[in-house]
C-alpha cells in the first residue's frame, strides 16, 4: 500500500513494500505507522452508493478517450494503479484473470494509470499484459476527484454508476472477496 501525497509523489521503499511518505513526515517510524493504520482499513463498503466521481481519460497509448458514461449499464472496477506499486504487480495478473472468466458482456475493469511517465506504464504493461482498459491520468487528477489516500485503491460500481464498495489497498487474499462483490452486482436484478 502507499500512501499518497497530492499529485506529486516521492518515491521511497519500507521493507518489501513501497511508500510514498507526506512532505511532514519525519523519518521512517511515522511512515511506518501511518502504513500500518492504512493497511488495517477494512474494505469499506458504502451505505448511502454515491454516484462515482466524473471520469473520462484518455487511454494508455493512444486508442482514444474512455468514460464512466460510455460503459454505464455494466458493473465497473475502476483500478488506480502506478508501476512503481508493488501491490499493483501482485493485483494487476490477478484482475486479468477475473476479467477473463468474468467476461465483458456485463462487466468492465478500468485501470486508472497514475504514472507522471507513461512511458513507465507501457513498460510495466510489457511484463503485466492485460486485456481490460488501460487508461493514463499522468497528471493525477482523476486520483484527487476519487479522494484517494492510498495506492492501489479500487472501487466497484454497480449498473447505475454508485460507488457501492471502496478497496484500500491490495493483497492477494481480496480477489475472492473482490470476485464474490462483482458476482454479486451481476447477479442483481
Amino acid at each position: 500500500m502507499v500512501i499518497l501525497n497530492s499529485v506529486s509523489w516521492a518515491k521511497t521503499a519500507i521493507g518489501a513494500v513501497t511508500c510514498v511518505r507526506p512532505k511532514n513526515a519525519r523519518g521512517p517510524v511515522l511512515g511506518r505507522i501511518i502504513l500500518f493504520l492504512l493497511c488495517s482499513l477494512p474494505v469499506t463498503a458504502l451505505p448511502d452508493a454515491p454516484d462515482a466521481p466524473y471520469l473520462t481519460l484518455p487511454e494508455l497509448g493512444g486508442g482514444g478517450t474512455v468514460s464512466l458514461e460510455q460503459i454505464r449499464g455494466k458493473v465497473v472496477y475502476v483500478d488506480f494503479w502506478a508501476s512503481w506499486c508493488g501491490p499493483c504487480r501482485k493485483s494487476m495478473p490477478l484482475y486479468e484473470t477475473l476479467y477473463r472468466e468474468t467476461g465483458s458482456e456485463h462487466f468492465e475493469i478500468l485501470a486508472v494509470n497514475l504514472d507522471e511517465d507513461p512511458d513507465d506504464a507501457t513498460k510495466f504493461l510489457q511484463q503485466h499484459p492485460v486485456s481490460y482498459l488501460v487508461l493514463s491520468d499522468p497528471a493525477g487528477t482523476t486520483a484527487e476527484a476519487w479522494g484517494l489516500k492510498a495506492m492501489p485503491t479500487s472501487f466497484l460500481l454497480n449498473t447505475s454508476g454508485e460507488v457501492v464498495k471502496a478497496y484500500p489497498g491490495f493483497e492477494s487474499s481480496h480477489i475472492e472477496e473482490i470476485r464474490n462483490d462483482i458476482e454479486a452486482l451481476l447477479h442483481q436484478p
